[in-house]
């Protein structure tokens, strides 16, 4: 049976201030915001994503708990594997990705916007589900 969907919804990041190092949605570089999703998501460590991608001004600690505990029930194990199924450049330092994370025959889906700036990769946009199609309408 498919699980019912699941999606954290969109969080828009505002981001002002100095470095790139310890502000939210903000990352040096590509890599450094490809380790930390993967990570969070294969982990299954969703208020921390939640919070480091923006969210932290969204959410009460009730309704951060509460979709902990949601999340880890439509997926009760980690993540083994991932991979990234569609990135696009949309010009002007702006590009959108879809990454797939999935253990057996459980998936997870998360996209996100992307700004590349100088010095620093912002994530301006992204959403997490277990269903595939919501995700794919963004592209």
């Amino acid at each position: 049976m498919r699980i019912a969907v699941l999606c954290i919804g969109l969080l828009m990041a505002t981001v002002t201030g100095a470095s790139a190092q310890g502000r939210d949605s903000v990352f040096a570089d590509y890599p450094a915001y490809a380790a930390f999703v993967d990570n969070h998501i294969m982990r299954r460590s969703f208020t921390d994503l939640i919070l480091q991608l923006g969210g932290r001004d969204e959410y009460t600690k009730e309704q951060l708990d509460a979709n902990q505990r949601q999340m880890r029930g439509v997926w009760p194990q980690d993540f083994e594997s991932v991979t990234v199924f569609n990135r696009q450049d949309l010009g002007g330092g702006v590009s959108q990705e879809g990454r797939m994370y999935w253990n057996g025959t459980a998936y997870a889906f998360f996209y996100a916007i992307l700004h590349q700036r100088e010095g620093e990769l912002v994530v301006v946009n992204f959403a997490l589900n277990s269903n595939i199609v919501p995700i794919m309408e963004r592209f």
